[in-house]
């Protein structure tokens, strides 16, 4: 699927010649004081991909053409209610979809860290209350870096429960 979409990150950059780069079209923004001020476009939505994936990938460009059809409906929302703010679509695939359309900037190190598959919007909205039991082994042979991955292992798997989960730790 060959498919240009509105990268938030790559929203009006252009190259050493002048041109905008692969993904980063015209997109106007302009600042809106029901966004605080900030520069936004209210017609249209754009697509945030984490710095850990591709954006070209076949599944996310695939899942971008279908969401498309989002921009509609957010834009129908803000003119029915105009007390609404931000209106998203995080996906399993892990783009995620903001209505209006922003751009976003990488930190000092040119990554975006953000997920929505690691919000907790997304993983009470995608899945049910867990009870979870995990079990870490702490004998002798899991001195240094294994414990050390174990345990960012175990942070890792805690920070993707809700509020409605229970779990314990055995060691």
């Amino acid at each position: 699927l060959q498919y240009e979409y509105f990268n938030a990150v790559l929203i009006n950059e252009r190259d050493e010649e002048g041109n905008y780069v692969e993904l980063g079209k015209e997109f106007i923004l302009v600042p809106n004081d029901h966004f605080n001020n900030l520069p936004v476009n209210i017609s249209l939505s754009d697509v945030q991909v984490p710095t850990n994936m591709y954006n070209k990938d076949p599944a996310i460009v695939n899942g971008v053409y279908w969401s498309e059809s989002l921009n509609k409906v957010f834009v129908d929302n803000f003119d029915r209610d105009p007390s609404l703010i931000w209106q998203y679509f995080g996906s399993a695939k892990g783009f995620f979809r903001q209505y209006p359309g922003i751009k976003w900037e990488p930190d000092e190190n040119g990554v975006i860290a953000f997920d929505c598959r690691n919000r907790k919007w997304y993983i009470q909205a995608a899945t049910s209350p867990k009870d979870v039991v995990i079990l870490v082994d702490v004998s002798g042979s899991m001195k240094g870096l294994r414990l050390t991955i174990a345990k960012q292992t175990v942070s890792s798997i805690l920070d993707t429960l809700g509020d409605d989960d229970f779990f314990n730790i055995i060691a």
